[in-house]
């Protein structure tokens, strides 16, 4: 283990703690349930994060700018870090880990001659790893307003159907709107992350939600469906649990994080008196089964399972809608 000099340390761990918003086709990006298009290096399969979450923990590298072709991932404070180089290296990855003056860990990862845009997205989807700090290059390749590999990663789509009719929303995270159809109904809702909130419609319903996030789990609440809503949705547990549009619900799910064979995932339980048994493919997106007495075929582009559950009043229906 390496300790880094104090000044270059300070300055790296003081950086601002601002949350920029959020791959071509590879398979552990796939796995990962994300698609960012024109990049091409493949990035390792990483555990326990979701892709909004991945891309808000990648920021501009203030301290060095100009480093391009080193990643600079801050580790949880929990987070062994001879285990997490051990980890990272075997996933390919090359790194070294340093000790901050403030008694912190975090991990330089040698991107040169790679695609550090794809390799920094593999980064931050390691649970362990709070913050990727890249180049200002690096960054703009991502999320640069003109560039279109941006646009596809911010735009997410959900098409089949469900509940006896037709699917096909789309999730915006420039905007942060998810419009569209389902249910038979229009659906037009705005996210609002500095206040938590889910306005709009759905459902043939308003929908005046709050929710309360957290890396471990999400909860939803409030109004919706002409109903009171409030679930939670614990990753670490996998388990969604509470009510929605008039009736419980209880799932079971295990995401198979941390391991690169895990492509599918098995979604159990019920929806008020209906059984639910869904599979989620990680690498082709597609969602398919049963619930509410109903066939679900599902194809997932630039978002995955956990956006389907984090929104899963959208899905819901009573005997009255």
């Amino acid at each position: 283990m390496k300790n880094v000099p104090y000044i270059a340390a300070a300055v790296l761990i003081s950086l601002s703690g601002a949350i920029g918003a959020g791959a071509a086709e590879n398979l552990a990006i796939s796995r990962a349930g994300l698609s960012l298009a024109g990049i091409a290096t493949p990035a390792p399969q990483t555990p326990k994060s979701n892709m909004w979450l991945t891309l808000r923990k990648i920021q501009v590298n203030t301290a060095a700018p100009e480093m391009n072709d080193t990643l600079v991932g801050l580790l949880d404070k929990n987070q062994d870090a001879y285990e997490a180089v051990r980890e990272l290296t075997l996933a390919g990855f090359k790194v070294k880990s340093y000790q901050s003056n403030t008694g912190g860990y975090m991990v330089f990862a040698d991107v040169t001659g790679e695609d550090a845009a794809d390799w920094a997205i593999g980064l931050a989807r390691y649970y362990y790893i709070t913050e990727v700090r890249v180049g200002q290059k690096v960054y703009d390749r991502l999320f640069g307003t003109r560039n279109k590999t941006t646009y596809a990663v911010k735009q997410g789509t959900l098409k089949g159907v469900a509940n006896y009719g037709p699917v096909d929303l789309k999730l915006n995270k420039l905007d942060w709107t998810i419009t569209g159809l389902a249910n038979n109904a229009v659906t037009n809702l705005v996210i609002d992350h500095q206040e938590m909130e889910i306005r709009g419609a759905a459902n043939n319903s308003p929908v005046d939600l709050k929710f309360d996030w957290s890396t471990e789990q999400v909860t939803v609440h409030g109004n919706a469906n002409r109903r009171q809503v409030r679930y939670t949705v614990n990753w670490e547990k996998g388990l969604l649990e509470g009510y929605a549009a008039a009736t419980p619900v209880s799932l079971r799910f295990d995401m198979g994080e941390g391991s690169a064979d895990v492509t599918t995932v098995n979604v159990r339980g019920s929806v008020g008196h209906s059984p639910v048994d869904l599979t989620y493919n990680k690498v082709t997106g597609r969602l398919g089964g049963y619930m509410n007495y109903a066939p679900v075929d599902m194809t997932l582009v630039n978002c995955d399972l956990y956006d389907f559950l984090q929104y899963f009043f959208m899905f819901m229906k009573d005997s009255q809608m």
